[in-house]
């Protein structure tokens, strides 16, 4: 069976879709929610698993409207509980740190404790994906928020864990055939 999701290896889609249909799937990695759809529709994939809404900043925008735009039929939800790392390249303190680089509403569910660095931020189309440039560019003084299996697989160092507004954050992921 062929799963898209859309992300890296790393990613918290990943490890839903790996928690809900188990080891035995084949996943095909998808640079935005439409071109994962489009692999489903494409018959490229059997299963498309999108996130769709988290328990802290709410609804999934994008993907909402892109299911209500079409003939989508949701076959299960499951919630997977998400907790948010702080992370660079090896050696960085965390008062180097400038820039952090995270999707929109990662960085939205950790703002508590963003607003208390001297930061800017930078929105990415994903959060093991953020993760995966900064190790691969060796950007210093620049981190990412992300999950310990990304930290772990792209050799980053973390330097905060559980920075997450609130620590029961769930994010809702839907299954949707072919």
């Amino acid at each position: 069976m062929i799963v898209s999701i859309c992300g890296t290896e790393g990613s918290y889609a990943e490890t839903a879709a790996l928690e809900m249909l188990g080891e035995g799937i084949s996943l095909l990695y998808c640079n935005s929610f439409q071109s994962a759809l489009d692999s489903v529709e494409n018959k490229r994939s059997d299963y498309v698993i999108l996130p769709v809404k988290t328990s802290n900043s709410g609804y999934v925008s994008e993907v909402n409207e892109l299911l209500s735009s079409g003939n989508w039929r949701v076959k299960q939800k499951f919630g997977l509980h998400t907790h948010h790392c702080l992370m660079a390249v090896k050696g960085q303190e965390l008062t180097s740190i400038k820039l952090v680089y995270s999707h929109p509403k990662a960085l939205q569910e950790c703002e508590l404790y963003l607003s208390k660095l001297n930061v800017s931020l930078r929105d990415f189309y994903n959060t093991a994906a953020s993760a995966k440039y900064v190790a691969e560019n060796h950007l210093l003084n620049t981190a990412v928020i992300a999950s310990k299996q990304a930290a772990r697989l792209y050799g980053l160092e973390i330097l905060a864990e559980n920075i997450e507004n609130n620590s029961d954050v769930t994010t809702f992921y839907a299954i949707i055939p072919r």
